[in-house]
């Protein structure tokens, strides 16, 4: 009887359980997908997007994507590499509406010098913040392949085989450009030193 074809031209029972147990499969492998990689996906759209609400709409975006390729998980080698993809292409396109930072000179050095009266005062808010912020300052500021890499690498924590994965790119290109962009940071960071340190 197992073997019995359904009278309506559809498929043989065997192959009906072997797709009822497929799907449970990849069903699974969703959910252990989510399990450990959901703060993965948040922060990658967070580093991206740097709001709150939208970091979880993107990666609530991002998990509609993987359940609507969910039969591709199974195939899949690193489900850590292939869910940062999706996560960064989806904080991407969100982000693509937001006008591009200048590296210029000027603006960057406006927007330090406006830096302290951003923060509450000096009591509240330690030299370490104070240096996050510039650099979260300077990073905004570097061309977009740079900055992508260097997010990536600094605040993901990814390897740079899994960068280049993740941007569709070659190992040595990612590798070139967190050399870049570290070079960039640090003479930017050379300047301001010389720049504000008192006479």
């Amino acid at each position: 009887m197992a073997e019995a074809v359904i009278s309506n031209g559809a498929i043989p029972l065997a192959d009906a359980d072997t797709s009822a147990t497929n799907a449970r499969t990849n069903d699974h492998a969703l959910e252990v997908a989510v399990r450990e990689h959901a703060r993965l996906v948040y922060r990658i759209a967070y580093s991206v997007l740097r709001n709150h609400h939208d970091a979880e709409d993107a990666t609530q975006e991002a998990f509609v994507r993987v359940l609507r390729y969910r039969r591709k998980l199974e195939g899949v080698q690193d489900p850590k590499t292939w869910l940062a993809r999706i996560a960064w292409r989806v904080a991407i396109e969100r982000n693509k509406r937001r006008p591009e930072i200048s590296l210029s000179e000027t603006e960057v050095s406006h927007a330090i010098g406006e830096l302290p009266s951003q923060l509450a005062s000096a009591e509240e808010k330690t030299l370490g913040r104070e240096m996050a912020l510039l650099l979260e300052l300077l990073m905004a500021a570097l061309p977009e392949p740079l900055r992508n890499a260097l997010t990536l690498s600094t605040v993901e924590e990814l390897a740079p085989h899994e960068i280049a994965e993740v941007l569709g790119t070659s190992e040595s290109s990612v590798r070139s450009r967190l050399f870049r962009a570290r070079q960039i940071l640090k003479e930017k960071l050379a300047k301001l030193e010389g720049k504000y340190e008192s006479p």
